[in-house]
């Protein structure tokens, strides 16, 4: 269904981001904005649960030139432009698992689709090993995941109160590495505990 253009020349025009905002009532130009913020959020959200295989190392810019329906679902003629097929690939897959999007409900538009254009960065590097100081970068890592599930926690109620459905209470995804960094840590604190309770 979604095209993936792996050259420069695919990129969209420059006004081409806002061509739903200039049909638009001026009062509405603001809440439009807040929409893209929202649906760009989620993306960035959402890339945090790609396999760490698909983006390891890779550096550049994915624009996401969606048209979206009112329900929040990518329609045809959604494109993913990238100079790197790699990273248009886990892009297709990022643009799966964040749908559906906000609905734009309160933009208050008749349209029944709606495009905009969403540029994403991607900056993974490899993680650095640095000799002495492994429980640091275990500890920060840890702190990490507690945060992304916290974000992801709130992230799945949005997305039940689009849907009206139940908001979870508990996260059922977790970035790569983080049970791995969830289990170490809990190891550690029984280390920590035995040192105290033996002196």
């Amino acid at each position: 269904m979604l095209g993936i253009f792996a050259v420069v020349s695919a990129l969209v025009s420059p006004g081409a981001e806002f061509a739903v905002a200039r049909d638009a009532p001026a009062n509405d130009f603001s809440s439009l904005l807040e929409w893209k913020s929202q649906i760009a959020a989620d993306i960035e959200h959402n890339k945090r649960y790609l396999p760490g295989v698909r983006t390891r190392g890779k550096i550049g810019v994915v624009y996401f030139d969606l048209n979206i329906s009112r329900a929040g679902w990518v329609l045809p003629g959604t494109r993913i432009v990238t100079v790197d097929r790699e990273l248009g690939s886990a892009a297709l897959l990022l643009l799966q698992q964040a749908q559906p999007f906000p609905a734009p409900d309160h933009v208050g538009l008749r349209d029944a689709s709606f495009r905009i254009l969403v540029p994403i960065r991607f900056n993974e590097f490899p993680p650095a090993q640095a000799a002495g100081l492994q429980d640091l970068v275990e500890r920060r890592k840890l702190l990490e995941c507690y945060q992304a599930d916290r974000e992801e926690l709130e992230y799945q109620r949005r997305k039940a109160a689009y849907r009206k459905a139940e908001p979870p209470t508990e996260v059922y995804r977790m970035p790569e590495g983080c049970l791995e960094a969830k289990r170490q840590g809990a190891e550690r604190e029984r280390r920590e505990a035995d040192a105290l309770g033996s002196r």
